[in-house]
């Protein structure tokens, strides 16, 4: 991902403008926070993008909490350093694989 040149937030979607293409982040709105999912995101993009997400939710004094998804506990640990005040990181479960055991 290149250097984020802009954030828009609508409705139920950020978009993370670049300089070659934009990203779109869907949005849930539940509970008093705004749940997003990033766990798609290696470690670096996850971070960036909830930082500068979470900033300028901060700067335009965003009603809601966000509640990022994120893949595992490594990229929640590097988010949850910074001590923003206005996130909470959930690790996304991952679904179980059904196991079949083998009769002999």
């Amino acid at each position: 991902m290149n250097n984020i040149r802009q954030i828009k937030l609508f409705d139920d979607k950020f978009i993370v403008e670049t300089k070659d293409s934009s990203l779109k982040l869907n949005c849930k709105i539940e509970n008093g926070k705004c749940y997003v999912d990033i766990s798609k995101m290696n470690l670096i993009n996850a971070t960036k993008v909830a930082i500068f997400c979470s900033t300028y939710c901060f700067i335009n004094n965003f009603q809601y909490n966000l509640c990022w998804i994120v893949a595992d506990s490594e990229i929640q640990r590097a988010i949850s350093i910074l001590r923003l005040k206005n996130i909470e990181q959930i690790v996304k479960e991952k679904p179980q694989r059904k196991r079949t055991a083998l009769a002999s």
